[in-house]
Parts: structure tokens; C-alpha cells; sequence
């Protein structure tokens, strides 16, 4: 099912990046649920990360909101899961 979500800013972009990496990893393995990943995902310094990478790949490197929002998310899915051992 294809969804349209509207990215008007950086904001907008770090909520749904957010939001959808969260809902990915949540139940990846026990002790990764919707609640555990969520708190994670939402900690200052995720939200902060999260924004930053965007920022860089929209202005640095001239994507798009949509293949920025798709580039953070994967790389941010990489992360989590190296850092877990996942």
C-alpha cells in the first residue's frame, strides 16, 4: 500500500523517519518492542542525529525530501541494529 506523506520541513521529516523506523525494528528480536525502540528512537540525541543526517542529505547532497527521508531511515535501521548486535 502506497501512503503519501507530506514533508514540508525538517521536522515534519524527523517524525516520520522516526516514527517509521521505529515501527521496522519494533519486534526485530525480544527486548526490541514498539515501546522499547520508540523510547529509543525519541531520546534528544536520536532526534538530533536523525535531523542532522537529513539536513545533509537534502542540502550537502542535493536529495530530495523523499530519498532523504529514505536514505536516513535505512542507514538509522543499520545502526540500531549493529549497535544490538541485530
Amino acid at each position: 500500500m502506497n501512503r503519501i506523506i507530506r514533508i514540508r520541513n525538517t521536522e515534519d521529516a524527523v517524525a516520520t523517519i522516526a516514527a517509521y523506523v521505529t515501527k521496522t525494528l519494533a519486534g526485530i528480536a525480544p527486548g526490541h518492542d514498539l515501546e522499547t525502540v520508540g523510547q529509543q528512537m525519541t531520546t534528544d540525541r536520536a532526534l538530533t542525529t536523525i535531523r542532522t543526517a537529513y539536513e545533509h542529505r537534502t542540502t550537502a547532497k542535493g536529495d530530495t525530501p523523499k530519498d532523504a527521508v529514505t536514505a536516513v531511515g535505512v542507514r538509522l535501521i543499520h545502526a540500531y541494529r549493529a549497535q544490538h548486535g541485530l
